[in-house]
């Protein structure tokens, strides 16, 4: 390889470092059962009406996909209405295909995009394979985006802005005067996108309702997904919902056959699943409400989460200690350093024996480490 040239930008992208398998840690640690509750999964597992399309999908696995992209996008059309048609969706292989996409589209000849400190590492990571500058503004004491900062950032260069409600991996969300206020702000020539991957977990009714802007043709993206709350993680089906001449212009960075039918099919028909739809938003949002009362308990400090996981901060051994202990007892969470969290450890929502035996087994680890309340 030494008289290979490479490519600076890529060589400078931090590696994105995905959750511990359950086969990965039955093997390290000998154990029998292990829980996963570090990938914001489905708790509750895909949709039967998903598995029996995927099934019959599955007949025309020998050919390319077909016109299975254009019924959802239809369907989706359908779905949120305000004049939508299928030419303001695009679908990708999972939402951070999208992001790939739109990074690509606006990222280029340099330019900055702007982030939070504390979020989802793709926009970061994009932005440097595109040749980007990550501007990146803190989030304030709140652990909440600090718009007025964001505005700041901002300049003639600036491309992007990437806004992620409820935000990953604190749980927060931006309100709707929040995001009023931003969006009589911020300039024409910005892309302002809206990750909106955890929404339908949301329960606040102040959050920032992100389509009324992309229905009046200004500059927003959304990004939404079938991985959470559809828990089709594994088939990677994501879309995002633009103005149509935006959808149009991005999709000259779609790769050909991005998606197959099989996952399409799937996704389309858990859409149509109104008893599994409700039953695992319940089991979500029961969940979540136990995390944070049983974290309280505990002394942990949360954050107060509208998304299908809970984080605390500053566990008293600290959050790289207490996950390896969690790890050897069996439990996989989410130790944030790479999300730009020091000390802070997200939770996925699991089934309910999975919560009640996670925070048992935390309860007894303080206790172990003499920190307990």
């Amino acid at each position: 390889m030494t008289k290979l040239r490479f490519n600076p930008d890529l060589m400078n992208v931090p590696l994105y470092v995905a959750g511990r398998s359950i086969q990965e840690i039955q093997e390290k640690f000998g154990l029998d059962k292990v829980v996963k509750l570090a990938s914001n999964e489905s708790p509750v597992g895909p949709s039967p009406l998903a598995i029996q399309a995927a099934l019959e999908m599955m007949e025309e696995a020998h050919r390319y996909p077909g016109v299975a992209d254009g019924v959802l996008r239809r369907k989706l059309a359908k779905k949120f209405g305000r004049g939508f048609t299928e030419e303001n969706f695009l679908i990708g292989n999972g939402a951070t295909d999208l992001l790939r996409m739109i990074t690509q589209a606006f990222t280029f000849d340099g330019g900055n995009n702007v982030m939070a400190d504390a979020t989802f590492p793709m926009y970061h990571i994009l932005t440097t394979t595109f040749s980007g500058e990550c501007r990146v503004v803190p989030l304030d004491a709140n652990h909440r985006f600090n718009l007025d900062g964001t505005l700041a950032a901002i300049d003639d260069d600036t491309r992007i802005v990437f806004l992620c409600t409820p935000n990953n991996p604190t749980g927060a969300i931006i309100t709707q005067g929040e995001f009023d206020r931003f969006m009589r702000a911020v300039p024409e020539h910005v892309v302002v996108l809206m990750d909106e991957s955890y929404h339908d977990y949301v329960t606040d009714p102040s959050h920032a309702e992100s389509l009324a802007y992309v229905a009046q043709g200004r500059n927003v993206i959304v990004l939404r997904s079938f991985s959470k709350s559809s828990g089709l993680a594994n088939l990677r089906v994501g879309y995002m919902i633009a103005p149509a001449e935006i959808a149009e212009y991005v999709r000259h960075a779609l790769m050909p056959f991005n998606t197959s039918d099989i996952a399409l099919g799937a996704a389309s028909a858990s859409m149509d699943d109104d008893e599994y739809n409700e039953r695992q938003r319940k089991t979500v949002l029961d969940g979540r409400e136990y995390f944070q009362s049983a974290f309280a308990d505990l002394d942990l400090q949360t954050i107060s989460s509208q998304a299908n996981f809970v984080t605390f901060l500053s566990p008293p051994m600290g959050s790289a200690r207490l996950t390896e202990l969690l790890l050897q007892r069996g439990f996989i969470v989410r130790e944030l350093t790479m999300f730009g969290m020091k000390n802070a450890i997200r939770v996925s929502v699991g089934l309910p024996e999975e919560n009640e035996a996670f925070v048992e087994t935390l309860k007894n680890i303080l206790e172990t480490e003499g920190v307990a309340a």
